[in-house]
């Protein structure tokens, strides 16, 4: 499975304080049928896991009209926007549940270049363009908490909080990154545009996530589509994976981005994912590999930017830690599943998922 490494290989050493997993003989004189049964009913959890840890209908919906209202007002407000997309969690369907004060629709406003140039040209800006979206929500929300976050500015309601990404269309800015892919010739990285790469004037330029002067491309519709593809090719289960790890990620306390968990799980089944396996071995296999992938760069496909450029040596340390120890923990409930003790199982794998695994 790629360069995927053992739990025990991520130690460090060749046992790496794994343990072998029973042979038939020390399984009970049914074990094939408790094996059987235990292999369908740890799968079944682990779907509706996934299923249970997103959220309803009736909240997209609310998420949906909050977004319009605040498009609405930032117009009324005196702000020329060609154009505006929910992207991120929601529209990807990885939005978890249940819904709290941080949890965040993002919005892409596109604005008129032909009113608002000078901040696609100009060297701040980005900035300037943040801090006019936020005077005209604080307007209009005056006892909301409004405040520029990075590369939005959030308002953040009781409920829920909404994120506003100021954007030009990608041939509107000046000095935009250029979509690349570095090949080394000689020893040198130079970076190419793929081949069979969109247009990137078919995207969109936002501010740098991580407060620079510069503005940097988004495709958000091109990345879905390619989002959609490797999960259909999944049979739905980097959907599954991507929402389950999200959930994992904010019981641990938002270790990374939920853009990051959700590109890394993408990165998992672009490389490491084997063929026809099921969603709880997919997130076995994703958890063995989530160090290694918090420690690698991680970069979104479209337009290359490093999403993870912002993380310490320190948090990606702990990341990874975290994520061991979650392996190590799946890895246990995987060799009492074998031994067909289903309910030990479960609440091994709870020690990992949280009360929500059933």
């Amino acid at each position: 499975m790629g360069n995927t490494r053992t739990v025990g290989e991520y130690q460090g050493g060749s046992g790496g304080g794994s343990r072998s997993p029973p042979s038939d003989d020390q399984a009970s004189s049914d074990g094939e049928d408790s094996r059987r049964e235990a292999e369908q009913k740890i799968e079944e959890s682990h779907q509706d896991y996934a299923e249970d840890a997103q959220i309803t209908d009736r909240q997209a919906k609310d998420m949906q009209e909050r977004r319009e209202n605040v498009v609405d007002n930032l117009k009324d407000e005196g702000l020329a926007i060609e154009e505006d997309h929910i992207y991120g969690s929601v529209m990807q369907g990885t939005m978890t549940g249940p819904l709290e004060e941080d949890s965040d629709v993002d919005v892409l406003v596109v604005l008129d270049a032909d009113e608002h140039g000078r901040w696609a040209t100009s060297q701040n800006g980005p900035q300037n363009a943040l801090r006019a979206v936020k005077r005209r929500l604080e307007k209009k929300y005056p006892n909301q908490d409004v405040h520029i976050d990075r590369n939005v500015v959030a308002v953040k309601f009781s409920d829920f909080t909404v994120e506003v990404a100021p954007a030009f269309r990608y041939s509107d800015v000046h000095n935009a990154e250029n979509p690349t892919d570095p090949v080394t010739i000689g020893g040198m990285e130079i970076p190419i545009q793929p081949m069979g790469a969109d247009d990137p004037n078919n995207g969109y330029a936002i501010p740098d996530t991580y407060g620079g002067s510069s503005w940097v491309g988004t495709n958000p519709r091109k990345f879905q589509s390619m989002y959609d593809a490797v999960d259909e090719n999944n049979g739905g289960n980097l959907q599954r994976v991507a929402v389950s790890a999200k959930k994992w990620n904010e019981e641990n306390g938002k270790l990374v981005s939920s853009y990051h968990m959700v590109m890394m799980a993408y990165k998992y089944f672009q490389n490491d994912a084997p063929a026809s396996a099921s969603t709880h071995e997919h997130m076995s296999n994703f958890f063995r590999n989530l160090p290694r992938y918090v420690n690698d760069e991680t970069r979104e496909p479209v337009y290359r930017e490093q999403i993870d450029k912002g993380m310490s040596t320190e948090e990606k340390k702990k990341a990874a830690k975290k994520a061991y120890q979650a392996s190590e923990k799946i890895e246990e409930a995987e060799w009492l599943k074998k031994e067909g003790k289903t309910q030990e199982a479960k609440e091994k794998y709870r020690e990992v998922y949280g009360d929500g695994f059933k």
